[in-house]
């Protein structure tokens, strides 16, 4: 029976159904027709699959799977092979455990350091989201496994992300944040794309017919499904018109009863019904896994996790004191160093099978050190008295090895951080250590930047973002020349957050103002003095050095080739990334002065020498004209930069086009003074915004507005029953919490730590309507829409409709077979 032979076959109640899930995690069965449930689950940085206990934030103990690093490692080892091996990995041990599909790859774009989901992400430039994402979206596939490329679209903070709208102007929307998704989609045909949950430009991603349908399916081609993110629908009617076919996780007797009564009433044309469900069928049928799965090869997962954590880590700074000496005896400071922080909190928490921090590895290979705590990683105040007793240990050493970071209490899923500053306790102590004259190298964990104001003092830093399981031996490897680090940032590192643009404005309303358009990362930093950035896009540092000889450019019709030779030219083997930036011509067109256009990393003996070559298209060159709605390459003389850094050029070659259409400018650039320049971007007002958008926006208003089911946890607490509320759903995660922190020092204490600061620190910022569409039933929606009727003070109206249950029919599962 064919999928247009099935949709004639099923019933209203049974179409309703099977575009909604069910458990969480599942989709709705037909056994009547032989229509099997499929499981998906979280995979970004590795499989998170729940046993029988499951729940919506994904929060319960779930198998031991592999632990890989995260995006953010993934991005700065600029090496899509290791998103290919984690693709393998993960697809095997989704085999294993009977899932049909993964929630990643992950590929939004890191507009601001404060976003607390960075280190899920990739990069701040959309190539290298794109390369990295599409590599890991074939090799899953590849191995028969569903994967659901995310967040989609423009998801760019945490504390807002239930209900805020992102306000973009279109060219920024096509150039930096939809672009990762264009490649992916056009280029490996995901099996899902994953909506977002908040809103773009006024309506949500989810109801979103631009998004989901005008540029997704009719421009891009795209064949598969969407799914919303767990809880992340507002109208289930609007979502179905718009494209968006699976509602997640489902079981909401509300959008099902939606359904019925909209196709009923003639408000929802079935037609357009039966398109999302001949898309879930289909998927259904493309991730159903054929055979057994013999269990998976824990260890060899385990070297891949490490070994991408190698490639991934990033050497920031060496005055000459790394590699070091494994006969030599070490101060060893920091509470990471015991507890090292490998991966973020939220929805992607992995129950590694394997663990080894840097103590083990130190301990395996016998190296003698002395071990002080320094600070506690569960706090971040001021420790004097720990302070004190490091500065006394310290007087014996002049080499400090300090590990630290940014812990759990800083930074996760699900909250934004409220700056970017290294935890105070970790910081103090850092510099008392260098005005006693002591020479730090700072291992540093963590899911993205923050300042370091004391960096030109330090000896050494390396940077091992969030490693993974492996990331202790990965850490020893480095640090005592075994592998010679080869990472590079894929954002970049500003030596203060008043560098960021429009960074004041950022997660302080629902509505979020991109004013900065297409100046994104080095797009913007790398035209502003140099002091502004600590340390740029690109940059990463190696044990030996890398030659860049013999340019070449030739225009092969509408392509330019661009090559060079590469040697290694110290005393290590080692690893370099080879960027390719392009500047743009000069014309009425504001643009960044370059952009990256192509990469690739080499690895070299000691000696070796290889030639690289980039084909680069002249469509890549093309910027977004509003004007026309479509793409143009302009006509000009441009650059080509061949670097090893966004500011570390290496050679410059020139070459100009002459033979493009020309088509004028859609700016008025009298109106746009301020985009002309960037370093003039800061002075753009609310007012040149509008004009870039090309619309007004709607004014500000003060005072408390009446709650309803989007308002804010946080802002119930203006009334007495939403406070009452607040602190109980809040006091979920407070009490986990606190049992947490009495429990013996283990794997599972650190887990729940986690999950407890995760609820208590992103419940406050969710919405009532996600909280309901998000719990599988259990904060069901007339619940939901009492409780906001109860807030306004309407309490009969309020406690009429939490008594009024929503009656829908039985789920098909539940039905006799016919």
């Amino acid at each position: 029976m064919n999928i247009q032979e099935k949709v004639q076959l099923m019933t209203l109640e049974e179409k309703a159904a099977l575009v909604s899930g069910v458990d969480f995690w599942e989709t709705n069965a037909i056994p009547r027709l032989g229509i099997p449930s499929m499981y998906m689950t979280d995979g970004p940085c590795g499989l998170r699959k729940q046993g029988e206990n499951r729940d919506h934030l994904g929060l319960n103990e779930s198998e031991r799977t592999t632990s890989f690093p995260t995006g953010a490692t993934f991005g700065s080892s600029w090496n899509p092979e290791n998103m290919r091996k984690m693709g393998e990995a993960v697809a095997e041990e989704s085999k294993f455990f009977g899932v049909n599909m993964i929630l990643g790859p992950a590929v939004n774009i890191k507009r601001n350091p404060r976003c607390g989901r960075n280190f899920e992400y990739l990069s701040e430039d959309p190539l290298v989201s794109a390369e990295m994402g599409k590599a890991f979206v074939l090799a899953v596939q590849e191995k028969g496994i569903g994967t659901s490329v995310k967040h989609f679209a423009v998801n760019n903070n945490e504390d807002y992300r239930f209900m805020g709208d992102a306000v973009v102007d279109e060219r920024a929307l096509r150039e930096i944040y939809l672009k990762a998704f264009e490649t992916i989609v056009k280029e490996s045909q995901p099996t899902t794309v994953m909506s977002a949950y908040n809103k773009v430009n006024g309506v949500y991603c989810s109801e979103n017919h631009l998004l989901l349908t005008k540029i997704l399916r009719n421009e891009w081609g795209y064949e598969g499904a969407v799914i919303s993110d767990w809880g992340g629908v507002s109208d289930r009617i609007a979502s179905l018109k718009a494209g968006m076919d699976l509602e997640m996780p489902g079981d909401c007797a509300y959008f099902r009863n939606q359904i019925l009564n909209a196709v009923k009433n003639g408000s929802l044309p079935e037609s357009v019904l039966d398109e999302s469900v001949k898309r879930i069928l289909k998927m259904i049928g493309d991730t159903k896994i054929v055979g057994v799965q013999p269990d998976f090869d824990e260890e060899k997962h385990n070297r891949i996790s490490e070994e991408i954590a190698v490639d991934g880590a990033v050497l920031m700074k060496n005055a000459g004191i790394l590699p070091l000496d494994k006969k030599a005896s070490f101060l060893v400071v920091g509470d990471l160093f015991k507890k090292m922080r490998y991966q973020g909190a939220g929805s992607s928490l992995i129950n590694p099978t394997k663990l080894t921090t840097p103590e083990a590895a130190f301990r395996s290979r016998k190296i003698a050190f002395e071990y002080v705590q320094g600070y506690r990683e569960e706090d971040t105040d001021a420790q004097p008295e720990l302070e004190k007793e490091v500065l006394m240990r310290a007087e014996n050493y002049e080499k400090i090895l300090f590990f630290g970071g940014q812990t759990d209490c800083v930074e996760s899923e699900g909250y934004d951080r409220p700056n970017i500053l290294l935890p105070i306790n970790q910081a103090s102590l850092i510099e008392r250590l260098l005005r006693a004259g002591k020479k730090i190298i700072f291992v540093m964990y963590g899911g993205s930047p923050v300042e370091l104001p004391f960096a030109d003092g330090l000896s050494a830093l390396l940077n091992m973002y969030l490693p993974g399981q492996a990331g202790g031996e990965a850490t020893a490897q480095l640090l005592f020349g075994e592998k010679t680090p080869s990472g590079k940032l894929a954002e970049t590192w500003v030596k203060t957050y008043a560098a960021v643009p429009f960074g004041d404005e950022y997660v302080t309303s629902k509505e979020d103002c991109y004013k900065e358009s297409v100046f994104v990362g080095y797009r913007y930093y790398d035209q502003l003095p140099a002091e502004n950035s600590l340390y740029p896009f690109g940059h990463g540092l190696s044990y030996t050095t890398f030659a860049y000889a013999e340019p070449q450019l030739t225009r092969e019709k509408d392509h330019i080739i661009v090559s060079c030779t590469i040697k290694n030219t110290g005393d290590y083997d080692g690893g370099e990334i080879v960027q390719l930036y392009i500047g743009n011509p000069r014309s009425a067109v504001f643009k960044p002065l370059k952009e990256l256009r192509g990469f690739r990393k080499v690895y070299l003996a000691k000696g070796e020498a290889d030639r690289v070559t980039f084909r680069i298209s002249l469509k890549e060159l093309a910027y977004y004209n509003i004007g026309i709605g479509d793409w143009v390459v302009e006509n000009g003389a441009y650059t080509v930069y061949l670097a090893s850094s966004s500011t570390e050029i290496r050679h410059k070659l020139a070459f100009e086009i002459t033979d493009q259409k020309d088509v004028p400018s859609p700016y008025a650039t009298e109106q746009l003074p301020h985009y002309q320049e960037a370093e003039k971007l800061s002075l753009v007002t609310r007012e040149e915004f509008e004009c870039l958008l090309g619309k007004k926006l709607e004014p500000a208003t003060g005072g408390r507005k009446a709650y309803t089911i989007e308002s804010k946890l946080d802002e119930l607490q203006d009334s007495f029953v939403g406070r009452i509320f607040h602190k109980a759903v809040v006091g979920v995660g407070r009490k986990q919490y606190e049992q947490a922190l009495k429990m013996p020092e283990s794997p599972k204490k650190d887990m729940n730590r986690k999950n407890g600061m995760f609820i208590m620190k992103m419940m406050p910022n969710n919405s009532l309507r996600s909280m309901s569409v998000s719990s599988s039933g259990k904060f069901s929606y007339n619940l939901a829409q009492g409780l906001v009727d109860i807030l306004n003070g309407q309490y009969l109206k309020g406690i009429k409709k939490i008594a009024t249950k929503i009656k829908v029919p039985e789920l098909p599962r539940n039905q006799n077979r016919g």
